[in-house]
């Protein structure tokens, strides 16, 4: 799936960001604290509107009313979870939510930071999660420091 960004602007902290991830690629989004990289990943859920600018799938413009549909063919890795009781057979681990995010066969993956440092071994294991991703032809957007390639800096 390839999704574009075309001068977005999101309320005072993203300001007419354009960027395009294509079929089988990864971009990774940097940053510091409350530039506005999980702001950017709510709008692309289509859980934020834009103030300006629009996001397209596959060449589809992402609306309040389209976003649905669109968030069926992603899959999200968020930095913090929270589940309503009743909810503890699903995984809370971070590592384990990338796991199951890039196992669902989503062609669009989402993954926002970890909320804590990992370990090398967690890191290893996420850059693995992420490789294997791309050879199943995954368009992922990551919020990851670590990434050293393809590079956006918010």
């Amino acid at each position: 799936m390839m999704l574009e960004l075309l001068n977005i602007t999101i309320g005072e902290v993203v300001k007419d960001l354009s960027l395009t991830v294509s079929d089988g690629q990864l971009l990774s989004v940097v940053g510091d604290k409350g530039a506005g990289k999980t702001t950017l990943l709510r709008a692309i859920l289509g859980f934020l509107s834009v103030d300006k600018g629009h996001i397209s799938i596959d060449g589809e413009l992402l609306t309040p009313l389209s976003a649905p549909y669109f968030r069926r063919q992603m899959a999200y890795v968020p930095q913090y979870l929270s589940l309503p009781e009743g909810y503890d057979k699903v995984p809370t681990d971070y590592v384990a939510l990338l796991e199951l995010a890039v196992g669902s066969g989503k062609k669009l993956l989402l993954v926002d930071e970890p909320p804590y440092p990992l370990s090398e071994e967690q890191q290893l294991r996420v850059e693995r999660l992420l490789t294997t991703a791309l050879q199943q032809g995954c368009t992922i957007l990551a919020i990851n420091q670590r990434i050293n390639n393809n590079i956006i800096t918010l």
